[in-house]
């Protein structure tokens, strides 16, 4: 069975081909902050925003794909059950640092798997996170050495990395923080005897 990973994070790529799954990537062919934006206009919940962004990708490349299995996979950062976007420049990383800073927030991860169209099966994950109260000396630090480029694809922070000081306490799966609940699709895969592996 074909997998179209339906993602444009760098993480979630080298996370399935570290562990040696077969997939191709194509880059989802949706504009996410205009789907975004309309349904929070809608007031709908940050959470059921993210599954529908998940879903959204994985049928994205079904049509042009119909028998390949379509992974889409939307992380979303949720505060006081407020969603905050992914920033885009520094500027905007430090003003989101400042808003969390020594407080609890949520990861929420959620998979769709999507073939010819149709759903074929999803799951959602949480994961629980606590800063540190940092004062602005360290957050401009943290600042300073953040790389654009993976904060675009991975976020504020990369927990993989560096980001792992900014953190007092972390309840929930490594992988839904980094943007993929692998252990629930592995096992996915294994129940259905899908072969993935090279």
């Amino acid at each position: 069975m074909e997998i179209i990973l339906s993602s444009s994070s760098k993480t979630r790529r080298k996370i399935l081909k570290n562990i040696g799954i077969k997939f191709n990537y194509k880059p989802p062919r949706v504009n996410e902050e205009k789907i975004k934006e309309k349904l929070i206009l809608k007031q709908i919940k940050p959470k059921k925003i993210c599954q529908i962004l998940a879903k959204e990708k994985a049928l994205s490349n079904t049509k042009k794909f119909p028998d390949y299995l379509s992974i889409g996979v939307d992380t979303c950062l949720i505060f006081k059950n407020k969603f905050i976007s992914k920033p885009a420049t520094k500027k905007q990383a430090k003003k989101t640092l400042k808003i969390i800073n020594g407080k609890y927030h949520i990861l929420y991860s959620s998979v769709f798997i999507a073939k010819n169209g149709k759903k074929v099966w999803s799951f959602n994950d949480e994961a629980r996170l606590k800063l540190y109260k940092l004062n602005n000396k360290e957050i401009n630090l943290y600042i300073q050495k953040l790389n654009i480029s993976n904060m675009k694809s991975s976020g504020l922070y990369q927990i993989e990395g560096m980001g792992i000081r900014l953190f007092e306490k972390i309840e929930g799966s490594f992988f839904t923080i980094l943007g993929i609940p692998l252990m629930p699709l592995l096992n996915f895969f294994k129940k259905k005897k899908i072969n993935v592996w090279k």
